[in-house]
């Protein structure tokens, strides 16, 4: 009788088998769609992690990053602005654009927070729409100084260009005046706030991670597809240590990569002024 049931199930028997497989399968899927794509400068990490800051403060990031991503990005903020008035960093960062993901950019960056200040270095061969970048906010009318790559550099010198002009908008999702930990949170805080509100937002703890060999507790936010939304899938690596963040992924509704940034090589407080923010200090001409 077992063995007659085995060789021949019942349609009822048949049914349950099959919502089993799927629900195995559907399982797989959502932790495959979960975890991040590792690279070299991306390594899931297994475990409880634990960062350089005081166990309690790392326990609350910890269960912050479980329970409530608005909460933590909060206090990240608000961390960011007491601890940082300055610091440099590399910056790798793929973006698609129309339709077509980048090549990785390597741009060494300077960063003052008051005022607002940003230099850009590309390391060669890897520059769009010039290979020194140049934004004081409040000087040249709001405008960032751009060094043409090429022969364009000795033509026509520096120009200006409006930070989130089309011209810019051209080769990059996110414009230099949006540069910086502080304002990256404040951005990721006002979608994650918007899609709580609509009822759209789902977030998830993506476990920890090592970024360009610094540990971070990864943060997934999931969303439907909203023109007022940016992507379906965001991951954020939150250092746990400098509590910043420290790498951003974003994925589309066809679950495509449309835009990874990583910061690495970070040094904080190094001692910036605004004398480091002048054309003559970052190799660039005084615009005419």
């Amino acid at each position: 009788m077992i063995m007659k049931s085995i060789l021949h199930p019942s349609n009822r028997r048949i049914r349950l088998i099959v919502g089993v497989l799927v629900a195995g399968l559907l399982c797989v899927q959502c932790t495959r769609s979960e975890a991040f794509r590792e690279s070299r400068y991306l390594v899931a990490l297994s475990g409880e992690v634990f960062g350089e800051n005081a166990p309690e403060l790392t326990a609350k990031v910890i269960r912050l990053a479980k329970t409530d991503h608005i909460a933590l990005l909060e206090y990240c903020l608000a961390a960011c602005q007491d601890r940082y008035r300055d610091y440099t960093c590399t910056l790798v960062k793929q973006e698609r654009i129309g339709g077509r993901v980048s090549n990785e950019q390597e741009i060494a960056v300077k960063f003052l927070a008051d005022p607002f200040s940003v230099a850009m270095q590309w390391a060669p061969g890897t520059a769009t729409l010039g290979d020194r970048v140049l934004y004081v906010e409040g000087k040249y009318n709001d405008m960032m100084l751009v060094r043409p790559t090429g022969v364009l550099s000795k033509l026509v010198g520096t120009v200006m260009r409006r930070p989130d002009g089309p011209q810019a908008m051209q080769s990059t999702l996110r414009p230099v005046n949006q540069f910086g930990f502080y304002r990256s949170l404040a951005s990721l805080l006002r979608v994650y706030r918007q899609a709580r509100s609509a009822g759209d937002l789902t977030e998830r703890f993506g476990g920890f991670a090592e970024v360009a060999g610094r540990k971070a507790v990864v943060l997934v936010r999931l969303l439907p597809p909203k023109d007022d939304y940016p992507a379906a899938k965001t991951l954020i690596f939150i250092d746990l240590e400098y509590l910043a963040p420290v790498a951003v992924e974003g994925y589309d509704w066809d679950q495509q990569l449309s835009s990874r940034y990583v910061f690495k090589d970070i040094r904080f407080n190094v001692g910036l002024t605004s004398e480091d923010f002048v054309p003559a200090a970052n190799d660039m001409k005084a615009p005419e």
